[in-house]
């Protein structure tokens, strides 16, 4: 024991000999301070470091969401073979606000734990040297980025010595508790608003809500509380493309004023009139207690979830995206009530192929993207610009053709007496496709839980089960072509099929205008108007095709019309397709570069540089107040000044030289150039006004 005490102590100056806190590092606007929690390091045990940023008054850096624009830290490691660094444990943040755009992050002086464990076989003695460098965004009325390195030095032993507890006490008490006194439930959603209904013991007064993940909850919006006895219901703006996957649970920080804590709103699926139901508690059943037909299927093992994807697939045929293309094979049946048994069987299966054969390469790719490490959910095409593009292109010109405006190929669809006497499968086939493509991301009952299912399973169990979705969704029609006689207890044939064919059209144009809303969230604006433009080209062609290629007109004019409506149609969606999928300037401001400056400047323009990101808070700011106004449009416009967007959002040696050149080291940075070659910079907090007297202060000269 004796000796023990001894080597504790020997150890003990040894590691006094050694950092046991690095040197304050002087950065942009910050102090940085590295510490450890201990100055001996035990072998297999887990010790803690601290990074402190010491702030200048009023400046801020940024949480891991960092709200409506910013930069997380980022923290490189180099330590000995054999550690393990842990996650960040990240203090709660704060609001930080400016114009009404809301970023969360920290102020004045803050400290982030990282746990980082030894190796069992550690050398007792030996020197562990800690190496760090940090990258990081600090933020004022202008952002700027920040790096730094440090590092110190620890000893290995066979017990902890404890070092710098005020530091790491404190640190952990601005961190969120794990316990919280509340339990949250979602329980409605409308117009993008979820209710969040908040129980407990806690004061509810001035509850707000941090996601943890960005692009979840808007920062910016309100989150008003309403007061039901003593529960509460917390309203919360969500993102609406992120309700088209799978279930997600969104985890977070609560806070109100005597106390910030770690929790979760469990995962939920939107289910009738708004309202929203939760995920499956640990133990299989729901809150409150009751087991629902879903989790007791997916508690059968296989068999209960190809049950419940068969029942699934069944009710994605009355799901909105889907319901105009199924009408097609409605009409099909009608007007093939006459043809044999066995024509209709062959339709049925050749549809019934296509469905299946589209579920299956989708959930083919998906496990072939995953198995690359890449993180994707059922439903993932429609995370492509150029595929919501062509499948937005191809609801219009359907909307189209069910308004009139133009009469399909009877092969495409199926639905003609001649092709179906000639025995065309391809129309039944491609419908199958069709139907199987843009029914894949609706998320109806029971499609969330079982696709999460399968995409935890083997590959084969997986394919299986989405195999057997696509089933389920095809076993409708499948059905009437096994049973011709079923279509007997269908509406006959007659004029209601004309008003029915057509509020299918106006059903898929509802369809479109969701495809053209997440293509903005997507690409922006700017790939909307791209969009729009696509689909009034390909309406022009529709109507050439409608209107010059119908049955009645001569040869040549039908082989014209449809060749100059290929060429529309093909045409414009290449385009786009090339479009929304390349990198574009800012809000449609052509993106700088040295040349493209000096060209404008040549042809006797002036030009605006914008040099932005989107982590920084005030270029949003002046985004929205000055830059991009109509009012500043019409002075741009008005002058022939050419606009020119410098995104640094990521970094790009190019624009640091340029901001190296002007004496700044971050963004915003607004030049106003005159050909007379003549340069203006103007200041960081813009005005519609302090660009107009610029602007035609140049004019002027």
């Amino acid at each position: 024991m004796f000796l023990k005490k001894i080597q504790v102590a020997g150890l003990f100056f040894l590691a006094m000999a050694v950092a046991l806190r690095a040197a304050p590092v002087e950065a942009v606007h910050t102090t940085i301070e590295l510490s450890a929690d201990t100055a001996v390091v035990v072998p297999g045990e887990t010790f803690h470091l601290g990074v402190t940023f010491a702030m200048e008054p009023h400046w801020h850096i940024y949480w891991k969401n960092p709200g409506a624009s910013g930069l997380a830290p980022e923290f490189t490691w180099e330590l000995p073979e054999g550690f393990e660094v842990g996650e960040v444990q990240w203090p709660a943040p704060a609001r930080i606000s400016l114009e009404g755009l809301v970023s969360y992050g920290y102020e004045n002086t803050v400290t982030f734990i990282i746990p980082v464990t030894a190796p069992d076989d550690l050398s007792p003695g030996s020197e562990v040297p800690i190496g760090l460098d940090i990258f990081y965004l600090i933020c004022k009325e202008v952002c700027l980025p920040g790096e730094a390195q440090t590092g110190l030095k620890l000893r290995a032993g066979p017990e902890e010595l404890p070092q710098n507890k005020g530091r790491f006490a404190a640190a952990r008490a601005s961190q969120p508790e794990a316990e919280a006194p509340f339990t949250l439930q979602p329980v409605a959603l409308e117009d993008n608003r979820l209710t969040v209904a908040v129980r407990g013991d806690g004061a509810l007064e001035g509850l707000y809500f941090y996601s943890a993940e960005t692009g979840l909850i808007d920062p910016n919006a309100e989150q008003p509380l309403v007061r039901e006895g003593d529960t509460g219901r917390l309203q919360l703006t969500v993102d609406f493309a992120y309700l088209e996957g799978e279930p997600v649970e969104i985890a977070g920080v609560l806070q109100n004023a005597k106390g910030t804590w770690q929790v979760t709103i469990p995962a939920f699926r939107v289910g009738e009139a708004g309202a929203v139901s939760g995920g499956a508690s640990p133990d299989g059943a729901r809150p409150n207690g009751e087991e629902s037909l879903e989790d007791r299927l997916i508690r059968m093992g296989l068999v209960g979830w190809l049950l419940l994807a068969f029942i699934g697939g069944l009710i994605l045929n009355i799901m909105p995206c889907v319901l105009p293309v199924l009408s097609l094979k409605v009409f099909s049946l009608l007007h093939h009530s006459g043809q044999s048994r066995a024509q209709t069987l062959a339709h049925g299966l050749a549809y019934t192929l296509g469905v299946v054969a589209s579920f299956l390469v989708l959930a083919g790719v998906l496990f072939s993207l995953r198995a690359l490490g890449e993180s994707i959910g059922w439903g993932f095409q429609l995370q492509n610009p150029g595929f919501v593009l062509v499948l937005g292109m191809v609801f219009f010109l359907f909307g189209l053709n069910l308004l009139g405006v133009f009469e399909i190929g009877s092969g495409l669809v199926g639905a003609d007496t001649k092709v179906a006497g000639r025995k065309d499968l391809f129309g039944s086939f491609g419908v199958g496709v069709l139907a199987a493509v843009v029914g894949a991301p609706c998320v109806g009952p029971f499609v969330g839980g079982v696709s999460g299912v399968a995409l935890q399973a083997n590959t084969f169990t997986g394919l299986l089960i989405f195999g057997m979705l696509g089933f389920g969704m095809a076993f409708p029609f499948l059905l009437f072509a096994m049973f011709p006689k079923l279509v007997a207890y269908l509406p006959k044939p007659g004029p209601w099929m004309e008003t029915f064919k057509q509020s299918m059209g106006f059903l898929l144009m509802a369809a479109l205008v969701f495809l053209i809303y997440l293509l903005g969230q997507q690409a922006g604006t700017f790939a909307m108007t791209v969009m729009l433009v696509v689909l009034f080209t390909a309406s022009i062609g529709a109507w050439i095709y409608g209107r010059w290629a119908a049955p009645v007109q001569s040869a040549r004019s039908k082989r014209t019309a449809t060749l100059l409506a290929l060429l529309l149609v093909g045409g414009s969606g290449t385009f786009g397709v090339q479009y929304v999928d390349f990198e574009q300037g800012d809000d449609g401001w052509a993106p700088w570069s040295e040349e493209a400056v000096e060209s404008a400047l040549a042809e006797g323009n002036p030009v605006f540089v914008d040099f932005t990101a989107t982590w920084c808070l005030i270029c949003q700011v002046n985004k929205r107040v000055a830059l991009r106004t109509e009012a500043t449009d019409e002075v741009f416009a008005a002058a022939d000044v050419v606009t020119l967007s410098a995104d640094w959002t990521l970094r790009d040696s190019a624009i640091t030289k340029k901001l190296e050149e002007f004496d700044r080291s971050g963004v915003p940075l607004y030049l106003l150039y005159s050909p007379d070659g003549t340069v203006e910079i103007l200041p960081q907090n813009l005005t519609n006004g302090i660009i107009r007297d610029a602007v035609e202060a140049l004019e002027s000269r």
